[in-house]
């Protein structure tokens, strides 16, 4: 008699274990972060790119979120300078843009 209610008892925690372990969390997960855009400082020229050319005879590329490239030495594309940031300081490609984005040269 003793054993069989050690057994019911076991068999009862097991029970309830069992559904406390299947059950919801009370708190919903937090959703993903958003990917972080990664953006290129330079483009090479290549087949395919759509060049346009502006009113003041410089050429540029519009890439398909809609940040302008301007024409520069070398038949590189560099990003216009409205959409630089600090964060854009930590890429490698930072110190090149830097040393070649200069307006007056590419007209």
């Amino acid at each position: 008699m003793k054993t069989s209610k050690i057994v019911q008892a076991v068999a009862l925690v097991a029970v309830v274990v069992l559904i406390t372990s299947c059950a919801t969390s009370r708190y919903d997960p937090y959703p993903p972060p958003p990917p972080r855009t990664s953006v290129s400082l330079i483009l090479n020229a290549g087949p395919g790119m759509v060049v346009s050319r502006y009113n003041d005879g410089r050429y540029y590329y519009r890439n398909p979120q809609g940040w302008i490239y301007w024409r520069g030495p070398g038949n590189r594309y560099y990003l216009d300078q409205r959409y630089m940031q600090r964060s854009y300081r930590s890429y490698p490609q930072y110190r090149d843009w830097n040393r070649h984005y200069d307006r007056r040269r590419w007209r």
